[in-house]
């Protein structure tokens, strides 16, 4: 483990550091880590630093505490929860969420075409109904347009990709609501109908109809339009 700098994220740094390696078999499960006194010292840290750090991979499943006994590899040292780990500069950027999302929600796309029920079907069209009603409150209709998106996920029938579509739509919630506002002024300025709306019809009635390459090609098609109009193309 090598020493570190010292940037404003030293102690997600340091968990992370500690996490790879757990993940490089560095410490086992079950294994006890050094003490904070010695981790301080390894990382050149103060104590503080250290703790928040183990507090980190605690709260993520990596590590349990003993009280008076320090911290342990879990059983589960992989982690319980999933975060995007931050780039150098800050990341993760909106152009590499949105990259995972075309991967993601395709995929969900082409599962819930095949494992979809009548239940899922009518939560989509609930989710695309109200997109519509609510278009010029930007905040409800990215809710609504998060709620889509969640349904679709849903229909696929696999927690994971729940879980994954719902942590990259709400990083997202800000992005959806400026695309939601500047598809609202091009209306205002050509009268055009939302290109949004059909492209969700058409990926609505894929899935509803079975079809995964329909419903792959719908959801590719509109991640490409709306990645266009986030700038992102």
């Amino acid at each position: 483990m090598d020493r570190l700098s010292r940037p404003a994220t030293l102690a997600s740094r340091i968990a992370q550091t500690l996490r790879d390696d757990i993940a490089a078999g560095r410490f086992a499960t079950g294994a006890r880590l050094p003490a904070e006194a010695t981790l301080a010292g390894t990382f050149d840290v103060s104590r503080p630093i250290v703790r928040e750090a183990i507090a980190l991979l605690k709260a993520d499943g990596v590590l349990v505490t003993r009280k008076g006994s320090g911290a342990y590899v879990s059983e589960t040292p992989g982690g319980q929860v999933w975060r995007v780990a931050s780039a150098p500069e800050g990341g993760p950027t909106l152009a590499q969420l949105f990259e995972l999302r075309r991967v993601v929600e395709t995929a969900c796309a082409e599962m819930a075409a095949l494992r979809r029920t009548d239940a899922d079907i009518a939560a989509m069209r609930q989710a695309l109904d109200a997109m519509q009603r609510q278009a010029d409150d930007f905040p409800s209709a990215a809710a609504a347009d998060i709620a889509f998106h969640h349904a679709i996920a849903q229909a696929a029938h696999n927690p994971c990709f729940t879980g994954l579509t719902d942590f990259v739509s709400q990083q997202l919630l800000a992005a959806r609501q400026r695309a939601w506002e500047n598809t609202a002024r091009l209306r205002d300025s050509d009268g055009q109908p939302r290109a949004a709306d059909a492209e969700h019809a058409a990926l609505v009635d894929a899935i509803a109809q079975g079809d995964p390459i329909a419903a792959r090609a719908a959801a590719t098609a509109h991640l490409g339009a709306s990645a266009a109009r986030m700038g992102l193309a």
